[in-house]
């Protein structure tokens, strides 16, 4: 099968520590996933004055307001910059989700990033839609909140200039996201309406769920990772730690050499059961030279290295070559 794409989301984990999230990537690195993603914004472009913050954020984070807490966790563009070189040299892709026109400008005409990662709660930001609809490079799309209509919407509006690929990420927006509430199976009822590869973004905590994702045809992985789940801050006590990411990355690994190629093949062990356990068309007397065979010349027993039982009708009727012995497998050379 082909290979998972693994994206191990930091997002605001860094707590706007370059350290510490040059850090991080270091460590995903050795744990081979594909891709890091960060979040980057400007505060004031991306909430209003009647912004609030979600419940889950209300409970993890000290401090009042969504611009505050915004402002806490992000890294400037030169950061960013560092961040991208440093994932080059890594050899894994550097993402990021940018909520603002001038961050996304920044990620596609400065960094160059390798994918658009959009977010659920920016499925309908027609300025960002709208841009990115103008640029050939991959989407990938999370679902999270939005109806099959509204997922609808969204791919005519990024198509509108040109057929874009994009991969459809199935999401439960919840942190974390109850495993009753997870229902794998709507990736099957993204791809049968949109044809499209589909991907799991994992916001529950474990790793039970993505294994089984990529099981049942997910092509994409993405899940939040920190160095801490005690961390101040929104995201941490939802994500892995690096240890359990690996982990991860280790299931996800084994789950596709489990599913592995549709075509029916044979290891040399199986090969070598095969002839043990299988019949062959065994001689029940002695077969004297000459002799035409008959029904009752022969039965059936182990091993499966001569004729097999349904090719019974290639040694009746034939003649003997050679005097064949009783409780023998009969061979093609033989008659």
């Amino acid at each position: 099968m082909m290979k998972t794409y693994i994206i191990a989301e930091i997002g605001p984990n860094h707590n706007g520590s370059l350290a510490l999230a040059l850090e991080m990537v270091g460590k995903l690195i050795d744990v081979e996933v594909d891709a890091v993603k960060f979040q980057l914004t400007n505060p004031n472009e991306l909430y209003s004055k009647d912004s609030f913050k979600a419940d889950y954020q209300k409970e993890r984070d000290i401090f009042k307001s969504p611009i505050e807490m915004s402002k806490r966790y992000q890294l400037t563009y030169e950061e960013h910059r560092i961040l991208k070189d440093r994932c080059a040299e890594g050899g894994i892709d550097y993402l990021c989700s940018a909520f603002d026109m001038k961050s996304l400008k920044f990620i596609h005409e400065e960094l160059d990033v390798r994918k658009f990662k959009i977010p659920s709660g920016e499925i309908f930001s027609l300025d960002l839609i709208e841009y990115i609809s103008k640029i050939n490079k991959e989407i990938i799309l999370s679902t999270g909140m939005a109806t099959l209509n509204e997922i609808d919407y969204s791919l005519k509006l990024l198509n509108k200039n040109f057929k874009k690929k994009i991969t459809l990420l199935h999401c439960v927006s919840n942190y974390p996201a109850p495993l009753e509430d997870v229902n794998l199976e709507v990736m099957k009822q993204l791809y049968k309406q949109f044809g499209l590869p589909v991907g799991f973004s994992d916001h529950t905590v474990g790793n039970i769920c993505s294994p089984l994702a990529v099981a049942m045809g997910a092509t994409v992985i993405e899940k939040h990772v920190t160095v801490n789940k005690n961390f101040d801050g929104p995201d941490h006590k939802a994500s892995s730690t690096i240890e359990e990411f690996e982990q991860l990355v280790k299931s996800i690994r084994l789950t596709e050499k489990i599913i592995g190629v549709s075509n029916k093949l044979f290891s040399n062990q199986e090969d070598n059961i095969r002839k043990v356990a299988r019949k062959s068309i065994v001689s029940s007397r002695i077969i004297k030279k000459g002799n035409t065979i008959t029904k009752e010349d022969i039965c059936f027993k182990r091993p499966g290295t001569g004729y097999l039982p349904i090719e019974i009708n290639n040694v009746i009727g034939k003649k003997a070559k050679i005097d064949i012995e009783m409780d023998r497998v009969i061979k093609k050379e033989d008659i």
